[in-house]
């Protein structure tokens, strides 16, 4: 639980790196690495049309034995697409509707995936002798647009900022919101941030980082993995957040180990 401060309230966003970042930021002993020595400018805003590529999900299908699903769209800019099957016996087989192949044939119990570039409409066609799932998940690079969460006014907003650079470059806005719920909310919108992927969204005590290490030793709770790089995206605060008492929500990278921007936080 984060002590209660005072004064301005800062949202910082420590997000971590495909590329030498782990898959979770929960590693903290070794303390952060210095800043690279290609150092961002921290007022620099990072380019808007480049967007780390995602996956997002299309569609999940569920049943027992042989049948064929309902159709599904991808997207015509997605880079691929995956299906990932899950059996709990006996045999399975997936593919294309309109294509004899299979896609994947995992050994059951278990898991497999399979992938395709083809885009549009498509659906899959199941030989199963058990219970079985296929989830089909599309990979893009486009900015994420999420509407605004369902309850969220003028009169719900907490606290809002301009994002800064700290090692990698941002601009945009990020809001608080206190939903008719009661829930917290984060809404990063407009937002761009230096493109990669496996990224963090950190609630801070830090009341405006300006270094890795000012990000790291500050007391902080991880929200979720950053969404995109860019683009309209929300975030549902852990109740463990008491927002009247943060400063910052911070953007890691582990075992790089660097803050990437962040965005300071005043009450309206």
């Amino acid at each position: 639980m984060l002590p209660r401060l005072g004064g301005a309230v800062v949202v910082a966003l420590v997000l971590a790196l495909t590329t030498g970042c782990g898959q979770s930021a929960s590693n903290e002993t070794a303390g952060p690495r210095p800043a690279p020595d290609r150092q961002a400018d921290p007022y620099r805003p990072a380019d808007p049309s480049k967007v780390a590529p995602r996956w997002e999900r299309v569609a999940t299908f569920a049943g027992t034995g042989d049948q064929r699903t309902t159709s599904f769209a991808i997207a015509g800019n997605a880079i691929q697409w995956r299906v990932t099957a899950r059996c709990t016996g006996g045999r399975l087989g997936v593919a294309l509707a309109d294509e004899p192949a299979p896609l994947v044939e995992p050994t059951c119990p278990g898991q497999g995936f399979g992938f395709s570039i083809r885009t549009g409409d498509a659906a899959l066609q199941i030989a199963a002798s058990d219970d079985w799932e296929a989830v089909v998940d599309q990979q893009v690079d486009t900015p994420i647009s999420e509407p605004p969460p369902p309850g969220a006014t003028p009169a719900g907003r907490l606290a809002e900022g301009s994002f800064y650079g700290i090692d990698q470059q941002s601009s945009g806005t990020a809001t608080l919101y206190r939903l008719p719920d009661g829930q917290r909310a984060l809404r990063l919108d407009p937002f761009v941030v230096t493109a990669n992927s496996d990224l963090f969204v950190w609630v801070s005590e830090a009341e405006a980082p300006r270094t890795s290490e000012e990000a790291f030793r500050a007391p902080h709770v991880q929200v979720d993995r950053l969404k995109a790089t860019a683009g309209a995206q929300n975030y549902v605060l852990p109740a463990e957040v008491a927002t009247d008492r943060a400063r910052s929500v911070v953007v890691w990278c582990e075992p790089v180990r660097t803050a990437y921007a962040a965005a300071t936080l005043a009450r309206p």
